[in-house]
């Protein structure tokens, strides 16, 4: 039979976890739910109060069946905590038994609350109700009440299937002077307007702008000291980028088949800083309405842009889009052209989209002289087994390029 003596110096020693350090435990009560955060009082004395003082909170519906019961533990925990600082504050529906929107009012206020106790990384995420099969209309989407935005500590907010109003975003951008990033993921978005001279990194993944059937988006987005932007899945067909002049790294993926990258030459001049670049787009038909607009190859250089990714919408007319962008870019290192298994029928096939196929030109009459491209050491073509398009393609870099750097081309 051990000793007590020795039990309890077992136990010592076995108890590593505890005599780590307050911020380490800190961070491991942030990976778990509040309320399992708050049940590691009863591991040892050291634990008891440890969560009391957490600098993050992760607060999720996961393992509650009703609202009701949710909103009492959250009240509770906030209560008990007061007005202790806090670093990050995560608010996140689990499944489709809880939504913030059905408890609207309750869940803005524990918003409000961790603003005043100076959170600077603040998360909302709301369920998917499509996930589920759900045809909820927008009534259901969360709605952050703008006036709780009002922080000089916020330096990031991530929303998740919430609604995002003009209003929202005005008072976000003048309510809080400090904030550097911002994440809208699966959000419904009635803003058109972001204009802020603080923001550096801007997300936007697989959005949708709510607008009238017969009214055109005009979104426009203006953020001198932006550095990063990244637009998952545009569904707009005229964005604006005004004051790119931080912008180092831009990713832009449009799902609109109207969608016109020519659009006043803005996206293209307001990326000319960028030093990695992707530009793609879903509909073929993008790639004419660029080449109808000679003003958007002139005075447009690349100065700092060192690598490259672009989609079928470049190859129109010979590629006359891939090859401008390429005399233009005289420090591009990598290039990666996507064609897609829908391109390549079409171009197999042009009867299947009539006037929407991409066309091009093998005959390489006209174009210009032939131009280095001195840092470029590689071209990935990524592109459907037996697509017709990249000997074509391959063919008018040839052409074009002296000193042809290495070519992989990668079956996807």
């Amino acid at each position: 039979m051990t000793k007590p003596g020795k039990r309890a110096k077992a136990m010592a020693v076995g108890d590593r976890i505890s005599g780590l350090p307050d911020e380490l435990l800190h961070r491991i009560l942030f990976s778990l739910p509040a309320q399992d955060a708050v049940r590691t009082c009863v591991l040892s004395p050291r634990w008891r109060h440890l969560w009391l003082s957490a600098r993050h909170l992760n607060v999720s519906t996961l393992g509650f069946t009703g609202e009701v019961r949710f909103a009492q533990f959250v009240n509770n925990l906030l209560l008990r905590r007061g007005h202790a600082p806090l670093d990050t504050f995560c608010l996140r529906a689990e499944g489709p038994h809880i939504l913030f929107d059905n408890i609207r009012d309750t869940a803005n206020l524990w918003i409000y609350h961790a603003l005043r106790c100076n959170v600077q990384a603040l998360i909302i995420a709301d369920h998917d109700l499509y996930e589920e099969g759900e045809t909820e209309d927008i009534l259901r989407t969360f709605h952050p009440d703008r006036y709780s935005f009002t922080s000089s500590h916020l330096k990031r907010l991530h929303l998740h299937y919430v609604c995002v109003s003009n209003c929202l975003i005005k008072q976000l951008f003048s309510g809080c002077p400090a904030l550097e990033d911002l994440e809208m993921n699966d959000c419904d978005i009635t803003a058109t307007e972001f204009s802020s001279t603080t923001l550096k990194n801007l997300s936007i993944s697989t959005v949708g702008f709510s607008v009238t059937k017969d009214e055109e988006v005009d979104i426009v987005i203006n953020m001198p000291s932006l550095v990063s932007l990244c637009i998952g899945a545009l569904l707009c067909t005229k964005p604006s980028f005004i004051n790119m002049r931080s912008l180092l790294t831009a990713s832009i993926h449009s799902e609109q088949t109207g969608f016109e990258f020519v659009n006043g030459c803005s996206i293209l001049r307001a990326f000319s800083n960028a030093r990695n670049l992707t530009l793609l787009h879903v509909g073929p038909m993008v790639g004419k309405e660029l080449l109808g607009n000679e003003i958007l190859f002139h005075q447009v250089v690349f100065t700092n842009l060192t690598t490259l990714s672009l989609n079928e919408w470049c190859l129109h007319n010979s590629c006359k889009a891939l090859l401008y962008v390429l005399r233009h870019s005289p420090n591009l290192e990598k290039l990666t052209l996507g064609l897609s298994e829908v391109g390549a029928l079409i171009y197999r096939r042009p009867e299947l989209s009539g006037n929407f196929a991409v066309k091009i030109n093998p005959c390489c009459k006209g174009t210009e002289t032939p131009f280095y491209c001195q840092k470029l050491k590689k071209i990935e073509i990524t592109c459907p087994k037996h697509d017709k398009r990249v000997g074509v393609v391959v063919a008018i870099l040839c052409a074009n390029l002296i000193s042809l750097p290495e070519i992989n081309i990668k079956p996807s």
